[in-house]
């Protein structure tokens, strides 16, 4: 075609933003779906990428192109589709078109899927660049006419649409080269988003060889795994590295980073990259399901990467129900133990609710990871999520699978769009019960839950249950303790947990339609945008009772108590180095996001700069006393105090950003520094 001005296609992979940026990361799906598009189609057609609402609207008001494009994910669905809607009311002849894996397996459900989004023109399904393409030709060939192409029903590559009552869909082809699709970084597609407080995201593999039920990476359609070359990866890494502003952090979209010798290349770059621009300080990948003792070689070479295993169960029962095989007990534990060396952050995966758990089941998964000593324990709730076998009927039939619809938190907003408010919500189907997991012990593990988020995850009280492992006592009967023991809890954490437990069970509704129509209200979704509905429980209550470190200290340090006393293991020497230990933990962790440039002081009676040396590994039997205590000063130094600074400007603008924030960062770089006070 051969117009005197091209036509315009927009691409969009939108995130809320009425309760801070809710996904603050760069559009690197759309992105390559972009570049792959103007690639082949650049010299006929303008493209434009949008990030945040805001921004298309304000495009929306100075033109209406051919043809808008939208990501479908559980987080953007909804506001997307509100954007097409709206759009199309004004220029029924543009046309919509809507991709990613939000979006079901099953020909019934597809249609349904369609049906419900009549806005919805086509939708493209797996990889997007193949499909995009073949449309754009294929709409070119009809003059953009919509009715004109559906009534030829041409089957067009990874795409399907309802013409009529009838599903029309297209093959589904996999990129065998994915080097062919241009890089978004190198062709300066990404530039002006190094500017927006997100964070990079690069991906050097597509696909999974797993098969998991819950995951929708665990079709047969993406078990072949393909790689961009080494120094592709290498250029996109410099690049981002010398361009990134005021982030810490750098996200690998790989589903399996460090399974492959390929990835080891990456590790070096990556380890060279860190060396001279001190960018990332912090790594997010999936580690990978098998290779341990090469995801070790990855992790000792590169620095801020949280090496561990995302094992989501350790029951036989519940793993082959949901297709999913572990790695050995012994690499699990050699790779915790690796990473604990390194001094990182090590962590797990349970989630809970899946077919076959119940709640002995979850309480020793999330033992595994405790005893097996992961710093970090990240407990969820699992989700029936559009286009998983999951979520299939035959499998909520077969486990009487019992769920309840919410918002999902951050994900809602009132919005500006083509001249007037809306209301926007996302709305996800999250499991509570089955035949083998009953309400009663759901929120029991909900609970647990939230205590190992609070007194066990990311180092906050790791000098406890270190000694507790030195005196060989389980750091998982000891959370127990606290949970089977309210009595010694505070007023205020009585209040915390009481209002958890209500938001874990009641802010939950029967159907999509029934929680989408009481959250888009006007007097309740402007309470939700105040924060004062639809939050992650589990975030905002960690994040209370953070903030209420005087409390939170005194309970954990009463259940030790308790706990070695039940035990008959209490002794006047632990009593009295748990006194000490009180005060030291209080000094380096009660409030350590504000006020960074303060010096604080105390005396204490034991010599911690020797045990912290030791890594907090003692048996306060066998420590000697002091002739004379020690006075020490507790402060941040410079970096820590611009890791702090950019973390605050990540987190803190978002809903929940607190709990996001003691959730993502390492708080090891937050608490206080110490040493003896000259």
């Amino acid at each position: 075609m051969n117009s005197l001005k091209k036509q315009e296609i927009w691409i969009s992979d939108l995130t809320h933003t009425a309760q801070g940026i809710s996904s603050i990361t760069f559009p690197l799906g759309a992105s390559y779906v972009y570049a792959y598009a103007q690639k082949h189609l650049g010299d006929d057609f303008n493209f434009r990428l949008f990030k945040f609402p805001e921004h298309l609207n304000d495009a929306l008001k100075e033109s209406i192109p051919s043809m808008i494009c939208f990501s479908n994910y559980s987080w953007n669905l909804e506001l997307g589709y509100k954007f097409a809607s709206l759009v199309k009311e004004k220029n029924p002849n543009i046309v919509t078109v809507f991709g990613g894996p939000n979006f079901p397996t099953e020909t019934e459900e597809k249609i349904e899927f369609l049906q419900k989004k009549p806005h919805i023109d086509f939708t493209i399904e797996l990889e997007g660049e193949l499909g995009f393409v073949d449309l754009v030709k294929q709409l070119a060939l009809n003059n953009f006419n919509i009715k004109k192409l559906k009534s030829g029903a041409p089957r067009i590559i990874n795409t399907c649409y309802a013409e009529g009552n009838d599903l029309i869909s297209g093959s589904i082809n996999r990129i065998q080269d994915i080097n062919i699709i241009p890089s978004p970084y190198l062709n300066g597609l990404m530039d002006k988003f190094f500017d927006m407080p997100l964070v990079p995201m690069i991906e050097t593999t597509r696909g999974c060889p797993f098969s998991c039920t819950f995951c929708a990476d665990g079709l047969a359609s993406k078990n072949l795994v393909k790689r961009y070359d080494h120094e592709r990866v290498k250029e996109e890494l410099y690049l981002i590295a010398k361009k990134v502003k005021n982030i810490n952090e750098l996200i690998f979209t790989d589903l399996n980073f460090s399974m492959y010798k390929q990835d080891l290349q990456t590790a070096k770059v990556l380890a060279d990259i860190q060396k001279t621009y001190h960018y990332p300080t912090v790594v997010s990948a999936s580690p990978g399901k098998n290779m341990p003792k090469r995801t070790i070689e990855v992790a000792s070479m590169i620095e801020g990467w949280n090496l561990g295993a995302q094992i989501q169960s350790n029951d036989t029962d519940v793993l082959k129900a949901i297709k999913r095989k572990n790695i050995s007990s012994s690499a699990y534990k050699e790779l915790i133990d690796y990473g604990n060396i390194l001094g990182e952050k090590t962590e797990s995966a349970i989630i809970l609710g899946m077919p076959e758990d119940n709640k002995k089941r979850h309480f020793e998964s999330l033992r595994f990871g405790i005893d097996n000593d992961a710093k970090v324990v990240r407990m969820f709730q699992a989700m029936l999520l559009v286009g998983t076998e999951m979520a299939s009927k035959s499998t909520r039939k077969k486990y009487d699978i019992k769920s309840k619809f919410r918002t999902i938190p951050g994900c809602l907003g009132m919005y500006d769009i083509m001249g007037a408010k809306h209301s926007v919500a996302e709305i996800e189907e999250i499991i509570v019960g089955s035949n083998t997991l009953s309400k009663e012990d759901y929120i029991d593990c909900r609970i647990m839950n939230l205590f190992i988020t609070t007194f066990y995850n990311n180092s906050i009280f790791e000098e406890i249950f270190v000694m507790l492992r030195s005196l060989d006592v389980s750091s998982f009967d000891c959370l127990v303790y606290i949970k089977e023991h309210p009595e010694i809890y505070s007023e205020k954490i009585k209040k915390i947990i009481s209002e958890f437990i209500f938001e874990t069970t009641e802010d939950l509704y029967d159907s999509w339609d029934e929680a989408n129509s009481f959250v888009l209200s006007p007097d309740v979704i402007a309470k939700y945008i105040g924060g004062d509905m639809g939050t992650n429980e589990l975030l905002l209550s960690h994040s209370k009772l953070f903030n209420e470190f005087e409390d939170i200290n005194n309970l954990i340090f009463q259940s030790v108590r308790g706990y070695l006393e039940s035990k008959e293991l209490l002794s006047d020497e632990i009593d009295n180095y748990l006194l000490d230990l009180k005060k030291f933990i209080s000094l380096r962790k009660k409030d350590p996001l504000n006020d960074t440039d303060t010096i604080k002081s105390a005396t204490l009676k034991f010599d911690f700069e020797a045990i912290t040396k030791d890594h907090y590994k003692i048996n306060p039997k066998s420590l000697p006393k002091l002739e004379k205590p020690i006075q020490y000063k507790f402060f941040h130094d410079k970096d820590q105090q611009k890791y702090i600074s950019n973390q605050r400007k990540v987190y803190l603008n978002q809903a929940i950003g607190l709990g996001k924030l003691l959730q993502q960062s390492n708080m090891k770089r937050i608490f206080r520094n110490f040493e003896r006070a000259s």
